[in-house]
């Protein structure tokens, strides 16, 4: 009745409910607010933990080379038997050093990489070029392991990115299929165009553990840990193909097949 009527009490109902109504739609906006807010702050608690986990591992994985190239310069200075022989210590204190500084440089990169307030570069790149020149560069490590790379890529495949980490990621992928793959094994490079691009890089001769397979691309994570630092592995490779795929916007995965195993990344279409 009040809505209808003209006189001062229809004026204040009709008033009242104009104030329900915003009150209502400002009620449920600040709803709204606040869930999106309690989203970003446990998005953002959960990435303070991913960090503080990810130090903390770089930390000890530090200790480790730190306390080896303490012993040995220390064994040399005081003349310890073992350690007098100074240039066959010198030479493993520099490859321990050159390890470290390694593993510096990987934390580094992604520290850059984990602040997401630096716009990721949208460059048009050429990716049938960008995996033939990875695959090139990587034909000297092939070599040295009497391995073969076999490459079939579809002429012309263009996608939106940072083309400098997107050489990263590819060639951590390629580096990573051969120094994990036996020695004589071939490894398949297949780049496909068709609607979305897609790459596969497939290493023979080996299979995952499948309770390894989710953690593959985890920080510092080694199925076999004595032979990854066999290899001067960081144990970053993986985490950093994570990252850069990760800002692109792309579908990624690691599986065993028939033939070894293969990686795959479905790029965005452009």
């Amino acid at each position: 009745m009040s809505g209808k009527r003209g006189d001062e009490i229809g004026v204040l109902g009709r008033n009242l409910n104009e104030l329900s109504e915003r009150l209502s739609t400002a009620l449920n906006e600040l709803r709204t607010a606040n869930a999106a807010l309690r989203q970003d702050i446990d998005r953002e608690r959960a990435l303070e933990q991913q960090r503080i986990t990810f130090f903390s591992a770089a930390s000890h994985e530090l200790k480790t080379p730190i306390t080896v190239l303490k012993g040995q310069l220390s064994g040399m200075l005081a003349g310890v038997d073992i350690y007098k022989d100074r240039d066959k210590y010198l030479a493993r204190s520099l490859a321990v050093t050159n390890r470290m500084e390694g593993l510096v440089q990987e934390i580094l990169t992604i520290s850059r990489m984990e602040n997401v307030h630096v716009p990721l570069k949208q460059e048009e790149v050429d990716l049938t070029q960008l995996v033939e020149q990875q695959v090139q560069q990587a034909g000297e490590l092939a070599q040295m392991r009497e391995q073969a790379l076999h490459i079939a890529t579809a002429p012309g495949v263009l996608i939106k990115g940072d083309p400098v980490l997107l050489q990263r990621a590819i060639g951590n992928l390629l580096s990573n299929a051969l120094l994990y793959s036996p020695e004589g094994e071939t490894v398949h490079v297949r780049l496909t165009g068709d609607r979305q691009p897609e790459l596969t890089i497939t290493n023979g001769g080996i299979h995952i553990p499948e309770e390894a397979l989710p953690h593959l691309f985890e920080a510092f994570y080694r199925v076999d840990a004595s032979r990854n630092r066999g290899t001067g592995g960081s144990g970053l490779g993986l985490y950093i193909v994570k990252m850069v795929l990760d800002r692109h916007g792309a579908d990624y995965r690691m599986e065993n097949t028939p033939q070894g195993v293969q990686a795959t990344v479905v790029f965005p279409a452009p």
